[in-house]
């Protein structure tokens, strides 16, 4: 791997005693992608940490902690807890949110990001995962019954920081009321529980204060070296480069190679051993889910329409003309995660959905997956409009701000074909997005192929057009991605 270690394997031994054995076993046989990587990602052993952590990359543990832990199993989890947060990538999604600034933009108001809810929000889905994996947990461990394992963790994130938020709010309110109404002096008794309504915050533990300081005067800060520690057996931790900027990215993007190679090999393994019968079939959850999905996206293969997709929206957001000569063999940077050279780089995007009932569903969830991890790596900094069309504007376009947001809307279905008229509303409403992508089954009259290609829209068909509207297409110069895997882009 590229990466830097943050500390050096002081107790390397330990790799070879019974205990990281038996727990080896153990993770092989119940969680059979975890054990993958433990195998193809170097685990440091460092009395520099008191219990355990990982950088998205490599594995570090206090040989003390670990040999502390009551049975092999508990061993386990603690090295797939750690294995978790590598499959997902949540280090390299916690740094992208802190170069960012902020976690996302609500209503006009961006939420910080705070690295202790982040991992406190990771570790209650990776726990979940690994019970439902039937391994025992450590104690301590963090948990949530409102968080299962098919909970994504940045809406679990976003859930934590409303409530901390609201927290702070309320302890302001009774500060406030407190300093309105003080209370009567005492005559020399114990005035201590005056003291403690006024000083405590809503749950009466501080933490109200403390995410008061990491959530606004520490938005934009790096963790301390030592990590951040969140409450759970493990601290917070960032995968780190050196050299020069393209040389960092450069590293960044061959480890994440190797990152999505034992991604593919380790889901491979646990198919077989569950065909074997080694294994019991507990599914994936949605996040390894989708990360499987993004890996197999990222694969090397012919230009399609899902490398040009990303590649048209790269060089918009570096202020270059549309062309599509200018198609590179290049990958997504990191799935769900803004890229150091492309993070805002694009303003807005618009993308106008066609719901008539004649659209190909498959085609389109396809379509949003791709533009899912578009929006994660190139984070428009005034979000993405979303229009649903037929015949109109059906709905009250959606703003997201994350590719799980897009994923996660309501896309209704009925009505004719209409596209220009999220041409007209985006112009009627003041909205001048760098890039619009319109995806339709093609079925527009055209006067309506006219008015999208004149805006300098892009059209995504569902399909291979038949001649009819390809020669629609062609005699209004409309700008065409056809995202039909079987089909190289147009």
């Amino acid at each position: 791997m590229k990466a830097e270690k943050h500390y050096a394997s002081t107790a390397p031994e330990m790799s070879d005693t019974q205990e990281f054995a038996a727990a080896m076993i153990i993770l092989s046989s119940k969680a059979r992608i975890y054990w993958r990587f433990v195998i193809m990602h170097e685990v440091v052993w460092t009395y520099e940490i008191k219990t355990a952590a990982t950088d998205g990359v490599y594995i570090y543990i206090n040989p003390n902690f670990f040999g502390s832990l009551p049975n092999d199993c508990q061993r386990a989890f603690l090295l797939g807890h750690e294995v978790g947060h590598i499959v997902l990538k949540h280090p390299q999604r916690g740094k992208a949110f802190r170069l960012r600034g902020f976690f996302r933009v609500i209503a006009g108001k961006k939420i910080p990001f705070i690295h202790r809810l982040y991992n406190w929000a990771a570790d209650c889905v990776i726990n979940a995962d690994l019970v439902a994996h039937g391994l025992e947990s450590i104690e301590g461990a963090l948990y949530d019954d409102r968080f299962s394992r098919d909970h994504l963790v940045d809406d679990a994130y976003a859930i934590l920081h409303a409530e901390e938020v609201a927290k702070q709010e309320e302890a302001a309110k009774k500060e406030e009321e407190a300093m309105k109404n003080p209370a009567p002096e005492s005559d020399g008794g114990d005035d201590s529980e005056t003291d403690g309504d006024t000083d405590t915050d809503a749950d009466g533990e501080g933490e109200g204060e403390e995410t008061d300081q990491d959530g606004d005067s520490g938005e934009g800060e790096e963790p301390a070296a030592g990590g951040d520690d969140h409450g759970g057996q493990d601290i917070h931790l960032e995968p780190k480069y050196s050299g020069t900027d393209e040389e960092q990215a450069a590293s960044e993007k061959e480890d994440e190679r190797q990152l999505d190679h034992t991604l593919e090999d380790a889901v491979s393994d646990q198919e077989k051993a569950i065909e074997e019968g080694e294994h019991k079939d507990v599914g994936m959850s949605r996040g390894c889910g989708e990360r499987v999905s993004a890996a197999q996206n990222r694969g090397i293969a012919p230009i399609t329409w899902r490398d040009e997709i990303p590649d048209l929206l790269q060089n918009i957001g570096n202020g270059d003309g549309v062309s599509f000569a200018k198609i590179h063999r290049r990958r997504f940077n990191l799935y769900g995660v803004v890229s150091p050279v492309s993070r805002g780089s694009l303003h807005q995007l618009a993308l106008t959905i066609d719901i008539s009932y004649s659209v190909d569903r498959s085609a389109l969830q396809q379509w949003l997956h791709v533009m899912a991890d578009v929006i994660d790596e190139l984070q428009p900094i005034n979000g993405t409009i979303v229009l649903f069309t037929n015949h109109e504007v059906a709905e009250e376009p959606q703003e997201i701000f994350s590719g799980a947001e897009l994923l996660d809307l309501d896309i209704p279905q009925g009505g004719g074909t209409h596209m220009s008229a999220a041409v007209e509303w985006l112009t009627e409403n003041g909205h001048y997005p760098d890039a619009h992508l319109v995806f339709t089954d093609g079925e527009m009259s055209g006067r309506d192929v006219a008015t999208v290609a004149e805006s300098g829209a892009v059209i995504i068909l569902d399909r291979t057009p038949d001649s009819y509207v390809k020669k629609i297409m062609e005699r209004n110069n409309a700008r065409v991605i056809i995202a039909d895997d079987d089909s190289l882009a147009a």
